[in-house]
């Protein structure tokens, strides 16, 4: 059973200290504290004009993404060690439970994972960290 949306919601404001969510459009941006410049983690419901790669208009389909530090990155994608590996490397953004580099932010380490279900568990550790990072570097992705 895949995690629904709300789900990882309320497990990303219960689990985590401090967290404060914008929900005043279809997607979500999870902010540390009452800081609103910089999210930690988003959940995006629909393309828009800059991003359609994982095409999100499908029913039921959403794309939550965050950023990682430069080990974890490049464990979950050995052989990408900066921005012209990753321009060179193809990665399915449409398949769903699979990590895969942001469409857009995929060269300032962030991760993203459609309708996550046998690797949410390890989504929660690296929303943890993710958490964390944003709290040590509170004004830089």
């Amino acid at each position: 059973m895949e995690m629904a949306l709300n789900d990882i919601r309320d497990w990303i404001q219960t689990a985590l200290q401090d967290v404060e969510v914008d929900d005043s459009t279809a997607d979500l941006y999870f902010f540390t504290g009452n800081d609103a410049k910089f999210p930690f983690a988003t959940i995006v419901t629909h393309d828009d004009d800059h991003d359609s790669s994982s095409q999100l208009n499908r029913e039921g389909i959403y794309r939550l993404n965050f950023p990682t530090d430069k080990e974890t990155f490049q464990s979950l994608f050995p052989g990408i060690r900066g921005k012209a590996d990753l321009q060179k490397a193809s990665f399915n953004h449409q398949a769903s439970d699979a990590f895969f580099p942001h469409p857009i932010y995929g060269a300032m380490r962030w991760v993203s994972v459609v309708n996550p279900d046998f690797v949410w568990p390890e989504c929660k550790t690296l929303l943890a960290r993710a958490r964390e990072i944003r709290e040590l570097r509170p004004t830089s992705w």
